[in-house]
């Protein structure tokens, strides 16, 4: 589905740059060499930022106490 309409994001480029480390809308564009127009999705981008993050977060390993 398309995220920002202006430059032709969908949610899969979105993905991408957050797994290549984007962890805001800027650097979303700047991932796909570009940069906000109306800003209208700066808000969906976000939101998906966080939820692919904390998807892929890993809990800290506990060590048994001896």
């Amino acid at each position: 589905m398309i995220i920002c309409i202006c430059r032709r994001i969908n949610d899969s480029g979105i993905r991408d740059a957050v797994d290549a480390g984007a962890r805001s809308p800027e650097a979303v564009q700047a991932h796909h060499g570009c940069a906000f127009n109306c800003g209208k999705c700066r808000t969906t981008i976000g939101e998906m930022i966080s939820e692919r993050v904390d998807a892929t977060a890993v809990e800290p390993l506990q060590a048994a106490a001896e």
